[in-house]
């Protein structure tokens, strides 16, 4: 919020109170949202969160709450826009707050467009809420300039770097990111005899569960956890490969974070990294298991020569993440 442009105005309301939302077993099942959220109309939550202002564009950026609520709004001049950031095939939420199927799909079917960040999220959509007939796929836009510019800053957690240092850049969630797998495998290689080091940057609920991990492996001095980090680029410039470990994916914006900032890339395979890496032309994919990730990071370790082929295949992607262009496209819907 701090970053934000000082013409641009926060409102904030939190749940409404709700006697669900003070048992945490109902809290719980009811994700972060709240009973009534789940329990109220769209038209009712729209009254309650964006209120009788008139807006000339409305967009709910993400699944389940902020889909139901804008779907309510009865504003018939503004246009209307929701964002698909995964692959509903795989990635749980998008029925928070919606009491059936279809009636996630009847609040999708009421915008004018549902933008979804990768063909696969696309097709994930349709498979599972249908064709709404209002679906377009936009790739994330991504500062590229400032991403570069912010990557020469001084990291500000010093990390163990060994001969080859790999990063992981994501939120502690570990049943979609997949950071205990990629700590097994670092510490597989490393009794393998392999001078391997692992930086995991973000935070998240599983911090505690990933530490505990890395003692019990026996590597604690040679994976470092940084916790949360502002400006996760420094990072992922000084690593000789970022690995995406992840389940499932919309699109991944650590991979295209790091191709932009010439840093070789293996991902698991899974929906976004699949197309912005084209399908193993600009970086390495493999299975999306424990083995799949353990084997292409050790071809990594083993073979120098291949770290310089991805660095230069980094390089020649750069060209797809033109930001005015994507930016065009986004504009041109309003």
């Amino acid at each position: 919020e701090s970053e934000l442009h000082h013409n641009i105005r926060v409102i904030h309301k939190p749940p409404k109170s709700h006697i669900g939302n003070r048992i945490p077993y109902i809290r719980n099942k009811f994700y972060d949202d709240g009973m009534w959220e789940s329990r109220a109309s769209a038209k009712a939550l729209y009254k309650y969160y964006v209120g009788n202002e008139k807006y000339d564009v409305e967009i709910a950026f993400f699944r389940g709450l902020s889909i139901k609520i804008i779907s309510g709004s009865e504003n018939n001049n503004a246009v209307k826009l929701a964002w698909v950031h995964s692959d509903f095939r795989k990635a749980p939420g998008y029925m928070n707050n919606f009491k059936s199927l279809p009636d996630a799909g009847k609040a999708y079917s009421r915008y004018d467009n549902v933008i979804c960040v990768s063909k696969q999220a696309a097709e994930g959509f349709q498979e599972v809420i249908g064709d709404t007939g209002n679906i377009k796929v936009i790739y994330n836009m991504l500062p590229v300039s400032e991403i570069k510019k912010k990557a020469a800053i001084k990291p500000s957690v010093s990390v163990y770097k060994s001969g080859f240092h790999i990063v992981l850049a994501g939120r502690l969630l570990d049943s979609a990111k997949g950071q205990k797998r990629l700590i097994d495998a670092v510490a597989r290689l490393r009794r393998e005899g392999k001078d391997i080091s692992l930086a995991l940057i973000g935070g998240g609920p599983d911090e505690q569960m990933l530490k505990d991990e890395i003692i019990k492996q026996g590597v604690q001095g040679f994976i470092t956890m940084t916790g949360s980090q502002r400006n996760p680029y420094p990072y992922i410039k000084e690593a000789d490969l970022l690995v995406c470990a992840s389940f499932f994916e919309g699109y991944n914006l650590t991979v295209a974070e790091a191709l932009i900032l010439d840093t070789p890339v293996l991902s698991t395979d899974c929906t976004g990294p699949n197309e912005i890496l084209d399908y193993g032309k600009y970086g390495m994919i493999v299975d999306n298991n424990d083995e799949g990730l353990y084997n292409g990071i050790k071809k990594f370790a083993e073979n120098p020569d291949l770290l310089r082929e991805y660095g230069e295949k980094a390089r020649m992607r750069q060209s797809f993440f033109d930001e005015n262009k994507i930016l065009r496209q986004i504009i041109d819907l309003f």
